[in-house]
């Protein structure tokens, strides 16, 4: 068995007539009907029916054709994967973003690159807290989006663009405070602060909030965080995309204490290993970002 022997079987049961099958292979009816014979007698069964006036498939044939189709496809997509990594293109991107990074913007950019580049794998991993970033850092990821300050060019060489802007804010439950209740800091103590645990990149540290001796619980994940507060079981900080539509509705309030810093916002940058070289499609990727960077949205003021 070949493949050309099931490429020509499909293209007689796809056309109905040996005729207008080798019409469209470009060959003779006898050498068409020749290949199909040799099949048949490779298995020992008939594969066409031939006493009617339309070629049709017996029910052996029926069987064996839906087979041939299952393995003519994967050929064609092992051939497209072949030609695909010939020429340079890199079998696996992993790419990591913070969920402080707007999702339209990120599913717009993996969405050209699926079209592009449909035989390259994609892991789309998603973080919080700068886990992206250390993803970057330890070699799991290839390209990352996050939150950006300017300490972290101390992380080593990085390339990083500018794509967008976010927002978190300072929210709880009316369970746990009221609209325009908290006035001042010290009024959160009497309340569980709701975080994420911090990545293991050094400048990342729950020392660096401004209030000492306050009651945690942790979670890993900014998804995890939503449902806390949510739940009423404390107040913290979140990205406010995350939680416009409960801000709107009054399931959740936003906090602002007037003698602390309620809502922080900043860059959301893409970034790289200057040390390793980007392939095409990781290029590619990059570069949809970089050209998407003008539609972006503002910050809130």
């Amino acid at each position: 068995m070949t493949l050309e022997q099931l490429r020509t079987l499909s293209h007689i049961v796809e056309c109905g007539s040996l005729k207008l099958a080798a019409e469209s292979l470009h060959k003779t009816q006898p050498a068409l009907s020749m290949a199909i014979k040799n099949l048949e007698a490779e298995y020992g069964f008939q594969i066409l029916n031939r006493q009617n006036y339309r070629l049709s498939l017996t029910q052996e044939g029926t069987l064996f054709y839906r087979k041939a189709q299952e393995l003519l496809l994967n050929a064609s997509q092992l051939h497209s994967m072949g030609r695909h990594l010939g020429k340079g293109n890199e079998p696996l991107i992993r790419f990591a973003y913070d969920l402080a990074s707007p999702h339209t913007l990120i599913l717009n950019a993996l969405k050209q690159c699926q079209r592009q580049y449909p035989e390259t794998e994609l892991h789309v991993l998603c973080k919080s807290r700068f886990g992206a970033l250390e993803l970057l850092q330890n070699g799991q990821a290839d390209l990352a989006v996050g939150p950006w300050w300017p300490t972290l060019h101390g992380l080593g060489d990085l390339d990083t663009v500018a794509i967008s802007h976010f927002n978190v804010l300072l929210v709880a439950s009316p369970e746990v405070f009221q609209p325009g209740e908290v006035k001042c800091s010290d009024q959160l103590r009497s309340q569980f602060h709701l975080m994420i645990e911090e990545s293991g990149l050094s400048f990342d540290s729950e020392n660096l909030m401004m209030m000492k001796g306050l009651k945690h619980w942790k979670t890993q994940d900014a998804n995890t965080l939503k449902q806390m507060l949510l739940a009423g079981l404390g107040w913290g900080f979140i990205p406010e995309h995350m939680v416009q539509d409960e801000l709107a509705q009054g399931i959740l309030v936003a906090l602002q204490p007037k003698d602390m810093e309620h809502t922080i916002n900043g860059e959301i940058r893409l970034i790289r290993r200057q040390e390793k070289a980007l392939g095409p499609v990781a290029s590619m990727l990059w570069e949809s970002f970089v050209t998407d960077n003008e539609e972006l949205p503002k910050p809130s003021k």
